[in-house]
């Protein structure tokens, strides 16, 4: 069994239940490795009639299925990369749809991956240009994927979401690569204002009294998260306070105050329903500030708080899971021995959802940003309890150079080469707030 593996399913206490959940918290679609075999193979039979359905609409070109990260790669007939299709939200309206209309669905799936031709000029571009909204590791994974020419034209939306440009078709979005907007000479902030004026020509979607002070904007064109960019619909929702948001899905948007404790209750009950349906985007809440969109709880003892904690937890997990899998898949390519730590999810004695994740003394690692570090001695061989577990913030203020942040990675990651001393971790097992979780 190898090292990864080994602490990826020990789980240290942690039911495989509780991971589920957490994952089909902030998106139906995602597995645990290991324990849910028969939804892989589900999923492989859909990847099959995926394939077809591309080949019917699109003959050139190879076609390459990846189970891991349950995408497939359209190849031009040069051998170029020319697009990852991802699946999983493919797979989830395909669950969700009748038998008889399933073709429907796979014949739609074999449209959206006949990627439109690129514009040869920015005047054919313009009226096709829109933004939008999705969680913003979505992107991260773009420019760190393999074999991709150009990254995507986007950027951070309130820390967790991210905007991108795309060209949108009626049966496809493309997204621009930046190379594209250099070799048209024109801005991506120009382009973005473009884009943004084509959004606002959109069919009107009426804002929603969910309850006083709350609100929900519903579409069905896969820009109801877009927007969120646009000041006159956030703005249209009269609140208390500062104007909060969360999308839970690409036709969603849901607007409350930060000073209403009923609507704060009423949006987060009303995307915990969200995050369930198709093509989700993110569970965060976010705040509107002066300096933008920031991250956003209530206080402890506001009745929302535990269910946007928990949402916004979920959509965390996720990000770090899709990261663990992608890093490990590039180490194990380049041949690397880094080991690639997992936040696993937990609960504490009142309920609370935190992370925590592993710190061997047997090499190096890359460390997700935990709530609780799980300190291990791999001498002491794989049944051993941990030496000692300790709250994240313990261990940044005293670890100096032994955990460093990682540059250029989102979710952040910290890497450690070495590890505490014994002193250290005593020193740590004897503080009376070691364990209690923030």
């Amino acid at each position: 069994m190898s090292r990864n593996t080994q602490w990826k399913v020990a789980g240290f206490g942690v039911s495989a239940l509780v991971l589920v959940a957490a994952l089909v918290f902030a998106n139906g679609s995602h597995e645990v490795p290991g324990t849910l075999s028969s939804e892989q193979r589900d999923r492989d039979e859909y990847a099959q009639l995926a394939l077809a359905a591309l080949r019917a609409a699109d003959p050139t070109g190879e076609l390459k299925y990846d189970p891991e990260q349950f995408l497939i790669q359209r190849f031009a007939p040069d051998g170029g990369l020319g697009m990852s299709l991802y699946l999983a939200n493919f797979y989830r309206e395909y669950q969700d749809t009748p038998p008889e209309r399933r073709g429907q669905v796979l014949a739609r799936l074999g449209r959206a991956g006949v990627l439109p031709e690129a514009p040869t000029t920015y005047a054919q571009a313009r009226p096709l240009l829109m933004l939008v909204v999705r969680a913003r590791d979505t992107f991260e994974a773009f420019a760190q994927q393999g074999g991709v020419s150009s990254p995507v034209s986007w950027r951070p939306v309130g820390e967790v979401l991210a905007e991108a440009l795309v060209q949108d078709t009626p049966d496809a979005m493309r997204y621009v690569p930046t190379e594209e907007l250099a070799r048209w000479g024109i801005s991506y902030e120009q382009a973005r204002a473009d884009a943004m004026a084509n959004l606002r020509k959109l069919e009107a979607a009426p804002l929603r009294n969910l309850t006083l002070g709350a609100c929900g904007l519903f579409t069905n064109d896969s820009y109801g998260a877009s927007r969120l960019l646009l000041d006159e619909v956030v703005r249209g929702c009269e609140v208390k306070g500062d104007p909060v948001v969360v999308v839970p899905n690409r036709d969603t948007v849901l607007i409350t105050g930060a000073d209403d404790a009923t609507g704060l209750l009423t949006v987060a009950e009303a995307a915990l329903e969200g995050v369930q349906a198709p093509r989700p985007v993110d569970g965060h809440a976010l705040r509107l500030t002066a300096d933008g969109w920031k991250p956003f709880l209530p206080e402890p003892k506001s009745p929302s708080r535990s269910i946007l904690e928990n949402l916004a937890f979920a959509s965390r997990v996720r990000g770090y899971q899709e990261q663990t899998e992608r890093l490990r898949k590039q180490l194990e390519q380049e041949h690397s021995e880094v080991f690639v730590a997992s936040l696993v999810p937990d609960k504490d004695a009142r309920g609370r959802s935190f992370g925590q994740t592993v710190w061997s003394n047997e090499g190096e690692a890359l460390l997700p940003r935990a709530d609780v570090i799980v300190f291990i001695d791999a001498a002491l061989g794989p049944d051993a309890p941990p030496v000692a577990t300790v709250r994240w913030d313990l261990v940044v203020r005293d670890a100096g150079t032994l955990l460093m942040p990682e540059l250029g990675v989102y979710p952040e990651r910290y890497r450690v080469q070495g590890f505490p001393s014994k002193e250290q971790l005593q020193r740590w097992k004897s503080d009376p707030t070691a364990m209690d979780v923030p």
